[in-house]
């Protein structure tokens, strides 16, 4: 029964269609969510939501794709096939789960971006933009980076050219602007939790 459940999920993983099957049914949650309690929410739960939901993205994305990551890399007791499904394995579930995250940072950031306009209020572009660049570059791993790592990660189980290709190292590159932008959003709405 193990394998079965490893085999499933690692199609699931797989499947280039895995990420639109995530994005639908978030949507679908996020609509709801939206019109049953985002559209209720004072402005100032809505702020205290988006620097959760920032902060959380923030610390899982640090902790599994920098800190975890470079551990578990060196382990001797685990071989080099093992270490590139793991790896693997891993930021493709990552990258799901940001995809949920990312659909609610974004109505969360709309509503509430909507009621500070409609309060004769502004919001400036670079909060707008350190919003905005992280479910992009979610968006971006998920339908092009992931599945083309993803296939190099089956030519190097299969005895391919081990080198790390070009496309992993923009992954790292957008993984970093991710990570800052996630911190730079969770700061400013903490910041506004304090005036």
């Amino acid at each position: 029964m193990p394998n079965y459940l490893t085999n499933c999920c690692a199609s699931f993983l797989e499947n280039p269609w895995s990420a639109v099957k995530v994005l639908v049914p978030s949507v679908a949650i996020e609509i709801i969510l939206h019109k049953k309690l985002w559209e209720k929410t004072s402005l100032r739960d809505l702020t205290l939501y988006l620097a959760i939901v920032h902060t959380y993205w923030f610390a899982t994305t640090l902790n599994l794709s920098f800190l975890e990551t470079p551990l578990f890399l060196p382990s001797f007791h685990l071989t080099d096939k093992q270490k590139l499904d793991c790896g693997r394995q891993r930021f493709n579930w990552l990258n799901k789960l940001e995809i949920a995250v990312g659909v609610l940072s974004l109505d969360l950031f709309c509503e509430w971006r909507m009621r500070i306009i409609d309060h004769d209020g502004y919001v400036d572009k670079y909060l707008a933009t350190v919003i905005v660049i992280p479910a992009a570059i979610t968006a971006i791993q998920a339908v092009y980076f992931l599945p083309a790592l993803n296939k190099k990660a089956k030519q190097i189980n299969y005895g391919g050219d081990p080198t790390f290709p070009k496309a992993h190292r923009v992954y790292i590159g957008l993984e970093t602007m991710k990570v800052t932008g996630l911190a730079l959003a969770g700061l400013r709405f903490g910041k506004m939790l304090t005036l």
